[in-house]
């Protein structure tokens, strides 16, 4: 095992896996959701983007990887969620990632990494100030992830662990953002 990277990772990984990261297009919505349940224990992430395509919120976006043979092989999803301030009052926006999603048999060749260095890329480009996840401790920090709440940002849930609720401060950050995320409904069964 590779002491740098944790223990879900093994000193053995096969080679990475040349992808293309694209926003998802019109017809790709089966490639997702095959990806997202194939990837899962069960159905709760696929259900999630489906919810988002059908209700929203407006401006979320979808980033799929596609292998050398046209093959959606990674999805992640980044919801808009308001940051709501001590007063009951927004005081800006953030993206959730999640979920992000790899076929199983691609796993550990680069894919995840690729899609999320896509989605940290456009929330750049979209001035978007951080974005927030709920993810493996060990895993996410590499990316740059910290303690969500150690820079004032509250998840939707009391019941998230300090561990595993995370932010990324982009170059619009500031540190008067600070408040409860709250995600999207789609997520509410699943939270």
């Amino acid at each position: 095992m590779n002491g740098d990277r944790g223990r879900i990772f093994s000193d053995a990984a096969p080679e990475p896996l040349p992808v293309t990261i694209r926003l998802e297009a019109p017809g790709d919505e089966a490639g997702v959701r095959g990806v997202n349940l194939a990837a899962f224990t069960g159905p709760e992430e696929a259900e999630i983007v489906d919810r988002i395509r059908r209700e929203g919120p407006t401006g979320w976006l979808s980033l799929v990887a596609i292998d050398g043979a046209g093959a959606i092989v990674g999805h992640v999803l980044l919801s808009p969620c308001p940051v709501i301030g001590g007063d009951g009052v927004p005081v800006g926006e953030v993206l959730a990632i999640g979920p992000i999603a790899v076929l199983p048999a691609v796993q550990f060749r680069g894919v995840g990494s690729s899609l999320m260095a896509s989605a940290m890329s456009l929330a750049v480009a979209r001035a978007v100030p951080a974005l927030v996840l709920l993810g493996h401790p060990t895993y996410y920090p590499r990316f740059g992830f910290e303690s969500a709440r150690g820079i004032g940002l509250q998840p939707p849930s009391p019941r998230w662990p300090d561990a595993a609720w995370m932010a990324r401060r982009l170059p619009m950050w500031t540190d008067a953002l600070r408040g409860t995320v709250r995600f999207p409904g789609a997520f509410e069964p699943f939270g």
